[in-house]
């Protein structure tokens, strides 16, 4: 009696088996024979690629300027006495617009021999002291009105103001997960197309892609300013002048299987 009922079961055992390998192999896509350079046969698994990419524009939320301080002079106490000087009025301007100290970075300051070669001769000519600077802020309001402010000062060079981004990687998530779904539609569409559906993943590789900014210079001395600084009489710090957005963009090429 008991060998009778584990062979039920046995039994039982073998049919759900064979059950579950039927319906496996049902839902497995075809594998279509290939043969290698080697003239051995392979089999493959149908497949399709697809490629996509998806770029977007963001609002900066932060602003970073670079600038620097160049002195000239003969003698070199008195460089040095004059850049500390002028140092001290780009942090004047800094505190008037309520900007935080610890956002200012300085590197040390420079000074070196500038010569003269004249009938093979070596002459001093005299000093040149150098400083920059890289100041961060929030608004763009601010940095229109601190690119103001220093524009007219003779010692300093305005070098570039680009428009930033603080929440990178988050930013950056939210556009490469656009490309990937739009390669995802792409797939389907040929998929369907020829009468099959999409399978498993079986290669993702993204390409190329990132974050542009889009830095603007200036030079100081008249020869290139912010618009506000060019017009008598304007107060307004002018925004315009300032890049107000960060494009951000991914590239995504996907393997799918077919069905």
């Amino acid at each position: 009696m008991i060998s009778k009922l584990l062979n039920l079961v046995y039994l039982v055992l073998l049919i759900v088996c064979v059950c579950i390998l039927i319906r496996t192999i049902k839902n497995e896509p075809a594998a279509v024979p290939a043969v290698a350079a080697n003239g051995t046969t392979t089999f493959e698994v149908p497949k399709i690629e697809v490629s996509a990419s998806e770029s977007k524009k963001f609002a900066a939320d932060k602003f970073e300027m670079g600038f620097s301080l160049e002195i000239r002079g003969k003698d070199k106490a008195a460089v040095s006495k004059l850049i500390a000087e002028r140092r001290s009025l780009i942090f004047e301007n800094v505190k008037s617009l309520d900007i935080p100290q610890s956002d200012v970075e300085q590197n040390s300051v420079e000074i070196h021999k500038e010569w003269s070669y004249r009938n093979n001769k070596r002459e001093l000519v005299g000093y040149v002291a150098t400083q920059s600077f890289v100041i961060t802020v929030n608004r763009k309001i601010d940095a229109a009105a601190l690119v103001q402010a220093l524009s007219s000062e003779p010692d300093v060079e305005i070098q570039r103001t680009s428009a930033q981004l603080k929440d990178v990687d988050g930013v950056q998530s939210k556009v490469i997960k656009a490309a990937g779904k739009k390669a995802m539609s792409k797939a389907k569409d040929y998929a369907e197309g020829v009468g099959a559906k999409l399978g498993r993943v079986l290669q993702v590789n993204g390409e190329g892609g990132g974050i542009i900014y889009n830095p603007v210079r200036y030079r100081a001395n008249g020869l290139m300013m912010a618009k506000s600084v060019m017009l008598d009489g304007a107060a307004a710090p002018d925004e315009s002048a300032i890049a107000d957005s960060v494009e951000v963009s991914a590239s995504v090429r996907v393997v799918f299987e077919l069905k």
